[in-house]
């Protein structure tokens, strides 16, 4: 279901409620409020499938996240998702690590779809650092320590942590870093 459609469904629900509840709204105003409102979803539905503009405005299109391995900043910007939203639509897909997500995209409706690199994905990884700040909370919660990641970080050849829009760690995988210039700037378009 996209926005539009529910947005359907919801005005049609009004009306019907306000027939049923109301004692001065009879028969005759139910069936010309039902009516006026097919005439107009029949004439937003004709007109949209003809043009591609007004198709897009009112079902919207998918939005790729992830483009090959590598995130798509304007699809995060334009979604309003944040790191923590990712992952956890990532994991909602079976996916428990941003290294392994191929292709994501978000559908109009509002599904997940994925693609991964590695069919067997099951090592739960650690946000350790969001948007270049590091997350202390979750370092502490697993024993770990800001000395121990800044020392990982300069093994990797990583010196600026500001730089930095997203860093997870699993023991098994270890860390996989994504700097501010790995972003593609620029939309992925899949339909039209």
């Amino acid at each position: 279901m996209t926005p539009y459609d529910f947005v359907y469904t919801l005005v049609l629900g009004g009306v019907l409620e306000e027939s049923l509840y109301d004692d001065q709204v009879n028969l005759l105003h139910l069936l010309l409020g039902v009516s006026l409102w097919g005439i107009l979803i029949f004439t937003l539905e004709f007109i949209s499938t003809k043009s591609d503009r007004l198709n897009k405005l009112f079902k919207g299109e998918p939005s790729v996240i992830v483009y090959n391995g590598q995130l798509v900043r304007p699809a995060l910007k334009r979604n309003k998702l944040e790191m923590e939203q990712l992952r956890a639509l990532l994991r909602t897909s079976g996916c428990y690590s941003l290294k392994n997500a191929k292709h994501m995209i978000m559908e109009t409706g509002g599904q997940i779809s994925l693609t991964t690199f590695d069919n067997q994905d099951e090592t739960l990884s650690l946000l350790l650092i969001d948007e270049g700040h590091i997350e202390e909370k979750v370092l502490e919660n697993h024993h770990l320590d800001k000395h121990w990641l800044t020392q990982e970080l300069k093994q990797l050849g990583y010196r600026d942590i500001e730089q930095i829009v997203y860093a997870e760690w699993s023991e098994e995988k270890g860390l996989y870093v994504v700097k501010d210039s790995d972003l593609l700037d620029y939309p992925i378009r899949l339909d039209g």
